[in-house]
């Protein structure tokens, strides 16, 4: 999914990443020239602010190449089927329903899916600026259709991308119920990741589908 905010619009774009699934014995959790890891220099310009998590539209070519971003809607998950012999047994990997492999920057094969799910935009601006944000914000828990509840921060996950020497947005785990900074993000600059989400797997829990949805923001100055 991507979101571009325009000149006009205010300095936040937010894209949201769904978590869900289905369920199998247990239950399904719910939770998606080359480049490098992945901070470029990018032309100064009119403000604005790019955002992609997963899914995104750019039109006219990659974005290195004149491109240009434009909103998508689509809302990608990630999740994970554990089944009952397996459960509280440790960690499972996460697949994503993603399918961006390419970097819009300049169109090199940079995630791999189902496993990983593309995160990367921008920060523009005319001249100096202090540098963008960019944030997450999951809930407290994950929820099934009775009301059982697994705690957000069995949740993390690896960043990683084709080439990357050093990752871009550090790995980590979701703190749940509150909103955490994930990169500063200096003006005219793109950056970009690919990110592998895994549940702990660490507890015996009631049959079910167990759902939520994590918000990605990148705010400027």
């Amino acid at each position: 999914m991507r979101f571009f905010c325009k000149p006009a619009s205010p300095t936040r774009c937010a894209a949201v990443l769904s978590l869900r699934s289905v369920a199998l014995l247990a239950f399904a959790l719910a939770a998606s020239s080359a480049s490098q890891a992945y901070i470029v220099t990018i032309t100064a310009g009119t403000k604005a602010l790019f955002l992609q998590v997963g899914s995104g539209t750019m039109s006219g070519g990659t974005f290195n190449s004149g491109g240009t971003p434009g909103n998508n809607a689509t809302i990608n998950s990630v999740s994970v089927t554990v089944p009952v012999a397996n459960l509280g047994a440790g960690t499972r990997a996460m697949t994503t329903n993603s399918n961006v492999t390419a970097s819009p920057w300049d169109g090199y094969t940079f995630c791999s899916v189902p496993a990983q799910v593309y995160v990367g935009g921008f920060f523009r601006t005319p001249g100096a600026s202090a540098s963008a944000t960019l944030s997450t914000n999951a809930p407290s828990t994950l929820i099934n259709g009775a009301g059982d509840t697994i705690p957000f921060n069995t949740i993390s996950w690896i960043s990683s991308g084709n080439g990357d020497s050093t990752t871009t947005i550090p790995s980590g785990t979701f703190v749940g119920g509150a909103a955490q900074t994930l990169l500063s993000v200096g003006h005219n600059t793109w950056f970009e990741s690919c990110l592998q989400f895994n549940y702990a797997n660490n507890q015996i829990v009631p049959a079910g589908t167990f759902s939520g949805r994590v918000s990605y923001t990148l705010t400027a100055p």
